[in-house]
């Protein structure tokens, strides 16, 4: 069992140490926010109670036929690094210039672009601060700052435009084509952002723009139904220390008033083997309704190909005040693996079926499958044209009530294929990331059964699969019990397709463009 034990480390951290004050201070530009669906609020707050980076989250606007939509690629943040050799990975080799006059500043490169748009390049601000912009040329969107110049370290000469703004949303306009400008912050009275502090009993420091040490991924964490303590979602960089945990999580699904302990069910099914990275959850807010859906559905391991049945959560609260109207969670049948082209062949492996014990082939699940549900995970051999890997149903409808096979998930850039159609290795897909995903529920209905609440307060035990009560040394059952949640009176549905253009807290929309969401080179194929 993976449940953390890193509760020790959170308590007396209410340590804050906020901007300071003083300066005059100019409005923030207004962004058009009817230009969505950049809809997903930065993260406010860190397990350790720390302040976060002055960035809090970034994306440049591009425009197509009309279409706005929201990248991130060319952008990278480096925390008090403006007069540093930036580049990580080869000493002898900086990201961009070093600006020593700003020494311990945060530095953002952007990218190049021809665009004339003056809300371009969009930045939330978690608290006061002085931005410089570092550029070799001008533009319009500038006027109002104050101008001044700098020299780099390598002997080039910068127009500085500085000015001061207030916490939140910023924009900032297009190089329109004239080369690439640099971003300078600090604090709004002009001084550095003093280095994060460490928890209590830890001597590990977090580096700026590499892979997080593994006590800091464990600060993450939520509470079980069972009530006892697991790891929990985070972010692809830590907002505190902005090292790079090396997977993500999609949906934040605090984006819905709620927290959740991934391992919950793996620890009910003797401690399954499911890597804590292969949880991708999906936050929908329908209306008034808020819908966290999660599933065990990694792309980087040979073993989904075998497991037919993977952890699912389908959770339902009123996102505003997170109320909680339904919370359940049991092994979810994702049925045969297939080729994913059209109707070509089962993958020929003989798996071990969990309820049964029986070996059994692809083929045979599939046969067995096709009168009552579409449940299938399609998932690409190597050299087949088509990358992509779906993912059909995860659903029991003594739980949840839906047509077709209940759940769809598109995952569009996989990080691996199989070999071959018996898939005895697989093959790294050129640096995919794997977060290229849409989800597609079909009329999905939770609703509140009396019944099986025979003392009213919501809470109930099925098996491990959520389709039977728990009975002791039944193997179908698996092992669980499971406690699920169902507040009385509930009955709330979903339909339609989603997907997101955020990649910071991942809210699923209807209608967003499906792009990369990794940031910074932050993933790469570990997910």
């Amino acid at each position: 069992m993976q449940r953390i034990k890193m509760l020790s480390l959170l308590g007396g951290l209410g340590l804050f140490l906020g901007a300071c004050g003083g300066g005059e201070y100019t409005d923030n530009p207004t962004p058009d926010s009817s230009n969505g669906p950049f809809l997903a609020e930065p993260l406010t707050k860190h397990p350790t109670n720390l302040p976060l980076t002055l960035i809090s989250r970034y994306l440049v606007v591009n425009e197509s036929n009309g279409r706005l939509s929201a990248s991130y690629g060319g952008l990278r943040y480096w925390p008090r690094q403006a007069d540093k050799n930036r580049n990580p990975n080869n000493p002898n080799q900086a990201s961009g210039p070093r600006f020593t006059q700003y020494a311990n500043w945060d530095i953002l490169d952007a990218p190049g672009s021809s665009s004339n748009r003056s809300d371009w390049l969009r930045l939330t601000l978690t608290r006061d601060a002085t931005v410089v912009v570092a550029w070799e040329n001008s533009a319009l969107w500038l006027s109002g700052w104050s101008r001044g110049e700098t020299t780099a370290a390598d002997g080039r000469r910068f127009n500085t435009f500085t000015r001061t703004f207030r916490a939140g949303e910023i924009t900032l306009g297009s190089p329109e084509g004239r080369g690439e400008y640099w971003v300078l912050l600090a604090e709004g009275n002009g001084q550095p952002s003093a280095e994060p502090a460490l928890p209590s009993g830890i001597t590990e420091r977090p580096v700026p723009n590499t892979t997080c040490p593994a006590w800091l991924d464990g600060v993450w964490v939520a509470r079980g139904p069972d009530g006892e303590t697991y790891q929990g979602w985070h972010p692809q960089i830590d907002p505190v220390y902005w090292c790079y945990y090396r997977h993500e999580h999609n949906s934040d699904p605090g984006l819905i008033g709620y927290q959740a302990a991934f391992l919950y069910t793996a620890r009910y099914t003797n401690n399954q083997a499911e890597r804590a990275e292969g949880f991708k959850g999906f936050a929908v807010r329908d209306g008034e309704i808020g819908w966290y859906i999660n599933l065990h559905s990694e792309t980087s391991t040979e073993q989904r190909v075998c497991a037919r049945f993977h952890t699912v959560v389908v959770v339902a609260t009123r996102w505003r005040t997170g109320e909680r109207l339904a919370e359940l969670s049991f092994k979810g049948d994702f049925g045969a693996a297939r080729s994913n082209q059209g109707e070509t062949p089962f993958f020929s492996n003989v798996c071990t079926d969990p309820r049964t014990g029986q070996q059994i082939n692809q083929e045979t699940i599939g046969q067995q499958l096709a009168q009552t549900t579409r449940a299938s995970r399609r998932i690409r051999p190597s050299g087949q044209v088509g990358g992509y890997e779906q993912w059909d149903g995860g659903l029991t409808r003594a739980l949840v009530q839906f047509s077709g096979a209940g759940i769809g998930i598109d995952i569009q850039n996989p990080a691996t294929s199989c070999s071959s159609l018996d898939c005895p290795s697989l093959v790294t897909n050129g640096g995919n990331s794997s977060t290229r995903r849409t989800i597609q529920f079909n009329n999905i209905r939770v609703r509140y059964d009396a019944a099986r609440d025979p003392d009213g307060d919501g809470w109930f035990e099925t098996n491990l699969y959520g389709d039977g009560p728990f009975v002791s040394g039944d193997r179908s059952s698996g092992t669980g019990p499971l406690r699920q949640f169902i507040k009385p009176g509930t009955d709330v549905s979903l339909n339609g397709g989603f997907t997101t253009e955020d990649a910071w807290r991942g809210l699923y929309v209807r209608g967003g463009n499906t792009q990369d969401l990794e940031l910074e080179g932050a993933l790469g194929t570990i997910n």
